[in-house]
């Protein structure tokens, strides 16, 4: 059954990049609560799942839109999350998530470097939003962005140089304790701190699929990403996490850390590029690598 719930949620958001493996176990968590709308035929047609006091997905099939099935389904949804006691309700990311939020084409502050996905539109969006949803990042977008790899610049750079006193390079184990101190450092001011993210050992190993680009600069490590090859899809790359140590900020290091990395997803032979659930400021350093923005998401939040 969740692999029919997988490929409804593929075919009715085919620009969300989520790797099959991680979006199938998030359809199947033991604390997931599934609402069902079948046709005649016992089709799926509709669904939705609620997590705690997330709405993790609703989608109906665009055939079968506008009749009120998407109501119907937001309805049992909010009333799950109120029978549970929580007295608000988020869209989106919970404990996990498919996508962050509801993807739109509507942003809620300027931004730069766009280039929606064609199938992307307000929709959804207006949809919870006439139904009480607010954008709870204010002010704040949160997107995704795409490149194809074509678009980026041949230069001579690469990984193991030495650009204006810092050196770009893998990272092995031994530079563990040095990244969490830098990633906590750039994420002081956050509330999710991306240190999380690198303290998986595999990340280190050679054979992995993912893998930590660090920037050094006199001696010490001053910037962070983890580059990852078809974690999300085939002959897809991307690059996330990104972390420059705050005394070291608007010196380039960060945008050089993203050139090189996307620089070596497209020297392995990948064709296209990608970053996820991302937010304004962001679009200005991605995007002076090529990269732009496909999709925002409605944050969106209820309280009860």
């Amino acid at each position: 059954m969740n692999n029919e719930i997988y490929h409804m949620f593929k075919r009715n958001f085919p620009f969300v990049n989520r790797e099959e493996k991680t979006a199938i176990d998030i359809i199947n968590n033991e604390n997931n609560t599934i609402f069902e709308k079948r046709n005649p035929d016992n089709k799926l047609i509709g669904c939705a799942i609620v997590n705690k006091n997330a709405i993790l997905l609703l989608v109906v099939d665009e055939k079968y839109r506008n009749i009120g099935m998407g109501s119907e389904l937001l309805k049992k949804c909010e009333d799950a999350i109120i029978n549970n006691g929580y007295d608000n309700i988020v869209l989106g990311a919970g404990f996990d998530y498919l996508m962050p939020g509801v993807p739109t084409s509507k942003k809620y502050t300027e931004s730069v470097h766009e280039n929606l996905c064609p199938e992307v539109n307000d929709k959804a969006s207006n949809f919870f939003e006439k139904r009480g949803y607010a954008h709870s990042w204010k002010k704040c977008n949160c997107f995704d962005m795409k490149m194809p790899l074509n678009n980026i610049e041949d230069n001579n750079e690469t990984i193991g140089n030495t650009i204006n006193g810092v050196t770009f390079r893998w990272a092995d184990i031994d530079d563990l304790d040095e990244i969490i101190e830098c990633a906590d450092d750039a994420c002081q001011y956050q509330e999710e701190k991306f240190s999380v993210y690198y303290r998986n050992p595999k990340l280190y190993e050679t054979d992995y699929n993912q893998k930590v680009l660090v920037a050094v600069k006199n001696s010490i490590i001053v910037g962070t990403l983890i580059v990852s090859v078809e974690t999300e899809g085939k002959a897809l790359g991307c690059v996330g996490c990104t972390c420059v140590s705050f005394k070291e900020s608007h010196q380039g290091i960060g945008t050089n850390l993203v050139r090189l990395g996307t620089k070596y997803l497209k020297d392995i032979g990948l064709s296209n590029a990608s970053l996820g659930y991302t937010y304004t400021g962001l679009d200005k350093m991605y995007g002076a690598v090529g990269y732009k923005i496909s999709t925002y998401y409605l944050m969106g939040e209820k309280q009860i």
